[in-house]
């Protein structure tokens, strides 16, 4: 399995669980990278699992190793399995996780990676439908969906120590805000934080948790206000590795993706934001927001009176909550998924 720089995200947290539940099921696993923190990889349970990386790893150790699939992530990790593939005769599958279509596309990398590939499968229908209206070989592409590890996110009571040990109060309305501080995800993040002193008004008491890293991280920090009313508080922290415990003493989670599903996967309502706002996830609403069709710009005051809205309608935040967790179960388990994911492979083995 090929990937470029593993660090902390969605697309860290589906390899890590993809491989380990691959190891689970008895297949062994070389994961092949530019690089990959030290979080990342502890994650990774060591049984049948290997590691290597690009600058000391050879073909002699992957010849070793016997590879039965090529299985590459974006970005650079494509060519170099497209050239894996080739020099050990074995089929290439590639998993796209956004919209982009490095690799796959109509141009003379795509051209030559077709040559090898025999499977784009993509993440959620968002994905899919963009990768149909760009891939080179659109009849190659499939879905497979993001999967959860529902015995790490599952129901559990909140503890009211991480709030305290974080100087909030446990008795206030907790908001977490979970994401990438990049490709714009960092925006609707930076207008909430100046929107929070106004939206502490329509609440009675509000923690606003930020939980996130990446390259605008210097902007998130400028929006936060520094004068605020006593009626909130706001606390800016990086990537937690036992972010289960995040959302479970949260009573709204803001975030899209894995995020959204790894929240409601602890039975925590969810609210959609990306590079726009979205709304309170529901069983009714849950594709077309995670196809990616629901966001929106909203001005301050729209924010403002949105956020009051939903922060004030408890009883129909925990019937989502409810409603989505069941949905979640059903559509979204890594055990599941994976298997979906074995079949292809068996496919395409030699």
């Amino acid at each position: 399995m090929l990937a470029d720089h593993l660090v902390q995200g969605g697309l860290e947290t589906h390899v890590v669980t993809l491989v380990n539940e691959l190891t689970k099921l008895g297949h062994e696993i070389l994961l092949f990278t530019a690089s990959i923190s030290p979080q990342v990889l502890s994650q990774i349970t060591p049984s049948k699992f290997k590691y290597l990386n690009w600058s000391e790893g050879s073909l002699k150790q992957i010849e070793k190793f016997k590879p039965d699939i090529i299985h590459s992530h974006p970005f650079t990790a494509i060519d170099k399995g497209r050239e894996f593939a080739i020099h050990f005769k074995k089929p290439l599958i590639v998993t796209m996780h956004g919209i982009y279509d490095f690799g796959v596309d109509d141009s003379p990398l795509g051209y030559e990676v077709s040559k090898v590939l025999k499977r784009i499968i993509a993440v959620d229908y968002r994905v899919a439908l963009y990768l149909l209206n760009n891939a080179y070989q659109p009849e190659k592409i499939s879905i497979i969906r993001n999967g959860i590890d529902f015995q790490k996110f599952y129901p559990k009571a909140g503890d009211n120590r991480l709030l305290s040990s974080l100087g909030l109060n446990p008795a206030n309305f907790t908001i977490s805000v979970v994401s990438r501080f990049d490709d714009d995800k960092e925006l609707p993040i930076i207008q909430l934080l100046k929107c929070s002193s106004q939206l502490s008004n329509f609440v009675k008491g509000l923690n606003l948790i930020i939980i996130g890293d990446g390259g605008k991280l210097n902007d998130v920090k400028k929006a936060i206000p520094t004068k605020v009313s006593s009626n909130i508080k706001i606390k800016l922290l990086g990537w937690q590795e036992n972010i289960e415990d995040f959302y479970r003493i949260s009573d709204l989670v803001m975030g899209s993706g894995r995020v959204a599903l790894e929240a409601l996967s602890c039975k925590i309502p969810v609210y959609a934001m990306w590079d726009g706002f979205g709304s309170v996830i529901t069983k009714d609403n849950h594709d077309f927001i995670m196809m990616g069709a629901a966001f929106r710009q909203l001005s301050d005051d729209e924010l403002i009176f949105e956020l009051a809205k939903v922060v004030n309608q408890r009883s129909f935040l925990q019937q989502s909550a409810r409603e989505s967790y069941e949905f979640v179960r059903k559509a979204y388990d890594s055990r599941i998924i994976t298997e979906q994911l074995v079949r292809v492979y068996e496919q395409y083995r030699q």
